[in-house]
């Protein structure tokens, strides 16, 4: 009921500005109003990048646009883009903006609103309403205004050995404590097969983070409160941080060396049952020159904490990148004109080979369901998923909660005392960007 409604007001807003703009002007296709322009386009260095390359033809067929693609690791593109829009160079008509720079990009004004865009354009290629709301308001939104569409997308959730769990008789966890369990028990079940429990990203760094933000959310812990006061060192954050270090014994012995390729690659070498990380690695998994486990896995909701009422709460963590026109484009109507093409339903089943879209009618596509596993536990995880903070000082924040949860991995410090440290450097950190007085 819930998408329906979101369904009918997004239909009714678009109609509503249509029966002003009486035409479209945008994703029709039939004429060429911006046909010999040129567009650069920023994109971080991914699969879905790649593989919206090679069908660059087609648009520029469709739309006489030529488009020129910039594909960049993820530090220089952050690096280029911020020297581009705060210079207003005009190097780029179309920025890559991972969710986390949504605050930044928006609210200094680096890209625009694109209402009045989204009201001459094509419904049936448009297709706002079929963008999982979640997504849509993380990687295109800001303070009620859209300003972009979503491009790239991951959410965390669980990877377990089908296999494994059917010899045991065992069903997916559904709490942390029953995911410590699980990890537990299988890691002495499966000591003679050189098996552990559970593995996931334990170095020092983003992954890390974000794999923790799953267990502090659900705890009820956040970053902050709604009035910006640092709140990380908080019973429910100390809590999380405690649990998460309770897995390490039942994970491989160098789990605190990995970051999303090393565990990885550890799940699809058999070398654990349970894999806590982004949907992302599901196809590693399945591709038979790298993995030992194809069709021996599959993708689930991550575990939450149990409720008074029997209801598990969950909060994945959710990651990803939209598409936006910076203030200083050259050529913004035709930047516009790619991003609807880049994002339509019609090219989330094109690209869904490189990496899972972000609309209800690709991850619901039976042929495409079938192909992928995980696309079933996006459906479920991607509407409850919780974004990290969207602030400018996000990544200063970060440094200091990755920090924080390294001390305590590694028995520098404990817990409190290490998010304690955190604390004393949030609210430095917000002071000085403003939040704070």
């Amino acid at each position: 009921m819930k998408r329906i409604i979101i369904l009918c007001v997004v239909v009714g807003f678009l109609f509503g500005g249509l029966a002003a703009a009486q035409e479209y002007q945008f994703a029709t296709y039939d004429e060429q109003p911006y046909a010999g322009q040129t567009i650069n386009v920023a994109l971080v260095a991914e699969p879905r990048s790649d593989a919206l390359r090679e069908l660059l033809p087609e648009f520029e067929e469709l739309t006489g646009i030529q488009a020129t693609l910039e594909i960049l690791p993820y530090p220089t593109l952050q690096e280029k883009q911020a020297v581009s829009v705060t210079q207003g160079i005009g190097a780029y008509d179309v920025v890559h903006v991972d969710c986390v720079w949504v605050g930044q990009y928006a609210g200094l004004g680096w890209v625009v609103p694109v209402e009045e865009y989204i009201e001459r354009t094509n419904l049936e290629v448009l297709a706002l309403g079929d963008f999982i709301p979640s997504v849509l308001d993380e990687q295109g939104s800001w303070e009620g205004e859209i300003y972009g569409l979503p491009f790239i997308q991951a959410v965390f959730g669980l990877h377990y050995r089908t296999d494994i769990f059917d010899e045991f008789g065992l069903a997916p966890p559904q709490t942390w404590d029953e995911l410590r369990d699980t990890a537990a028990y299988l890691t002495e079940e499966l000591a003679d097969r050189d098996m552990v429990g559970i593995t996931f990203m334990g170095r020092r760094g983003v992954q890390a983070q974000c794999t923790y933000n799953n267990m502090l959310w659900s705890f009820g812990g956040d970053w902050y409160d709604e009035d910006y006061n640092p709140t990380i060192n908080s019973p429910e954050a100390v809590a999380a941080l405690d649990y998460f270090q309770t897995l390490i014994p039942y994970a491989p012995s160098g789990v605190l060396t990995y970051d999303w390729a090393e565990n990885a690659d550890a799940f699809a070498q058999g070398m654990a049952a349970m894999n806590l990380q982004w949907q992302n690695s599901a196809p590693l998994a399945q591709d038979p020159a790298q993995s030992v486990i194809v069709d021996l896995f599959d993708f689930t909701l991550i575990p939450g904490v149990e409720q008074e009422d029997g209801s598990i709460y969950r909060t994945p963590t959710f990651g990803g990148w939209g598409l936006m026109i910076p203030h200083d484009a050259r050529n913004p109507e035709a930047a516009w004109e790619f991003i609807v093409w880049a994002t339509s339903p019609e090219m989330e089943v094109k690209l869904a080979y490189s990496m899972p879209g972000s609309r209800y009618s690709s991850l619901e596509n039976p042929e495409l369901a079938a192909q992928y596993v995980e696309y079933d536990g996006m459906l479920a995880s991607l509407p409850i998923a919780k974004g990290r903070p969207r602030i400018a000082a996000y990544s200063e924040l970060a440094d200091a909660l990755e920090v924080a949860i390294s001390e305590a991995k590694t028995g520098i410090k404990d817990s409190q005392s290490a998010l304690d440290d955190a604390n004393v450097r949030f609210e430095e950190i917000l002071r000085a960007w403003g939040h704070l007085e």
